[in-house]
């Protein structure tokens, strides 16, 4: 990590040797990396981040398949298959466990830094796919391996969420059964969106 300068985050959480970490840093630049579990990724972090972008789903809703609203809209907005952007009840452990546990252990370190959701494929489709103008505007490497570059993705989202480029926040739109974001026990969580 470069030290004083301002950076942001990224992480795709996974198992052994496929969580995936970037670092972005103001200038534009970033380093990619893959760990194998949210206590590796804290260790590399040594200053507090401008924020945090993780490619899981980070509040759950309580109904049928622990569907959220915000899920259904990115799925009908851009006619994305349920098998893409999935149910929490249909992902592995990996990217529920280890995603929350992500978050906590940073907000152990760092009790205010600001964290958003991502979909970092689900972007990529938004804007127009990985090999798109837009999503070569935003710096994203493509010759990464999958989870460094969703890693970058999240990233990118944090410091275009927190920045205010990205104004959508999609943890506003949610049904009765979800948890709220904003209140439950890993508060505060939202989910920056690119206008499109």
């Amino acid at each position: 990590m470069k030290e004083g300068q301002k950076s942001w985050i990224g992480a795709d959480p996974g198992g052994a040797g496929a969580f995936g970490l970037a670092f972005l840093f103001a200038d534009g630049s970033f380093k990619t990396s893959c760990v194998s579990c949210a206590d590796e990724a804290i260790k590399l972090i040594h200053e507090r981040p401008a924020g945090v972008g993780v490619d899981a789903p980070l509040w759950w809703s309580s109904g049928k398949s622990s569907d959220r609203k915000a899920d259904r809209w990115i799925r009908t907005t851009y006619g994305i298959a349920s098998g893409t952007v999935q149910t929490a009840n249909s992902l592995r452990g990996a990217a529920l466990v280890q995603g929350a546990m992500f978050v906590q252990r940073l907000r152990e370190r760092f009790p205010d830094v600001p964290v958003t959701e991502v979909h970092p494929k689900a972007v990529a489709i938004a804007l127009g796919g990985w090999t798109s103008p837009a999503v070569s505007r935003l710096g994203i490497r493509t010759d990464a391996t999958e989870h460094e570059r969703d890693a970058l993705m999240s990233a990118v989202a944090a410091r275009e969420g927190f920045s205010g480029r990205w104004p959508r926040d999609l943890s506003k739109i949610r049904l009765p059964s979800e948890q709220d974001p904003s209140t439950y026990w890993l508060a505060p969580v939202h989910y920056f969106w690119p206008e499109t």
